[in-house]
């Protein structure tokens, strides 16, 4: 598929890679972005304060590929947390077209050549696709991350731009590194990014913003290998109560520009997270908690009405 846009120019992607203790996947991370168009890629990795030998592995690796890209640039940095260096690494970025990869990820081949072609459809800002599992040793374990892993989201909701919104609000189950934006979708003209930086990770907050302009698509094939393995930073013990309260963050941080029917359920949904909290005022809380969660309950009734009745949608493809 053509990497060019509408006026027929071609487009610079950027793949903005944050590396964290990942020195055995980061080798096939970058092969698999070399599988794509490498001479329209600019390549720019930061490693987060790594404490194992990622950064070196990557940089031995840059010198023997390094050329066949537009540009590449490595990077390390003190420890400062994922959403940190995702803005860091989109503000040192120049192409208009953007690309996450986690460093334990890797891209299928023609993963960004697949999404280009929904992304340069008229006002669609960012596109994202399935995934397919694999384990610590890069064995395949499944054939899609959406419609398998957690609780399975409906792939037939979100072909269609009516109820991938909701679909994301009721059935949030995105996996890997599956999201390609345009550059002006998630940067400010200022140059900063739209991200909440005070949150603990970049991915809910950026699709819940995204998906509130309309202008989000889904592409229903696998673009890229999600690893699952012990040190997945949603799998480890100690991250529990971060992740709770990154999603309470991000709802509270996406609702500011969603239409006030989806800004209603996703406040209830925020306001659960009072449910984890200590001492009496959880407590207290308690009864209206628990309204929430029928609020929210009825809400997805009546949205699954509407898909499956309505717009005619079936459970999945």
């Amino acid at each position: 598929m053509s990497s060019l846009n509408s006026h027929g120019t071609r487009q610079l992607t950027s793949v903005l890679i944050p590396l964290y203790n990942h020195a055995a996947y980061i080798v096939e991370c970058l092969d698999g972005v070399l599988q794509q168009d490498p001479s329209n890629i600019e390549l720019l990795l930061i490693d987060d304060g790594s404490s194992d030998n990622g950064f070196q592995v990557a940089q031995q690796w840059k010198e023997t590929h390094g050329s066949r890209f537009a540009r590449i640039e490595f990077q390390r940095q003190e420890n400062a947390g994922i959403t940190h260096t995702f803005d860091r690494l989109l503000r040192n970025s120049t192409g208009n077209i953007i690309a996450i990869v986690a460093s334990d990820d890797v891209l299928l081949p023609g993963s960004i050549a697949a999404r280009l072609s929904l992304l340069n459809e008229p006002g669609v800002m960012a596109v994202f696709g399935d995934a397919i599992p694999i384990d610590a040793q890069s064995k395949i374990t499944g054939a899609s991350a959406i419609g398998e892993i957690g609780k399975p989201s409906s792939r037939v909701a979100l072909c269609d731009p009516r109820t991938l919104p909701w679909e994301l609000i009721f059935r949030w189950n995105i996996y890997g590194s599956v999201l390609m934006c345009r550059r002006e979708g998630i940067l400010k003209p200022d140059g900063s990014s739209v991200l909440n930086l005070e949150i603990f990770s970049e991915d809910m907050q950026l699709y819940y913003l995204l998906s509130s302009k309309d202008s989000l698509r889904y592409l229903n094939q696998p673009v890229a290998k999600y690893r699952i393995h012990t040190t997945n930073t949603s799998h480890t013990q100690s991250n529990v109560l971060k992740l709770r309260k990154n999603i309470y963050h991000s709802r509270k941080h996406a609702m500011i520009g969603m239409p006030i029917w989806r800004r209603a359920v996703v406040g209830m949904q925020a306001f659960t997270y009072n449910r984890w909290r200590d001492g009496l005022a959880s407590r207290l809380l308690l009864p209206f908690v628990a309204a929430a969660y029928a609020g929210i309950l009825g809400a997805r009734v009546a949205y699954d009405f509407y898909r499956t009745k309505i717009l005619g949608q079936t459970q999945d493809v």
